[in-house]
């Protein structure tokens, strides 16, 4: 099924174009989102440590 995206005022972007509007983060975004992975995972890591110690006690 093809849409008349022309209609809405949408236009195709040219594989060249949507790589420039997409990129832009590159290797530092790659870099920080994995950061945030590792903090996360300490935290959580942390936080089930504190948990079971908890329980532990009683």
């Amino acid at each position: 099924m093809n849409i008349d995206m022309s209609a809405y005022g949408v236009t195709d972007l040219t594989p060249e174009e949507a790589a420039a509007i997409a990129g832009g983060w590159g290797l530092f975004g790659a870099i920080a989102f994995g950061a945030i992975g590792l903090i996360g995972l300490a935290a959580a890591t942390i936080g089930e440590g504190i948990v079971r110690s908890k329980i532990q006690q009683g």
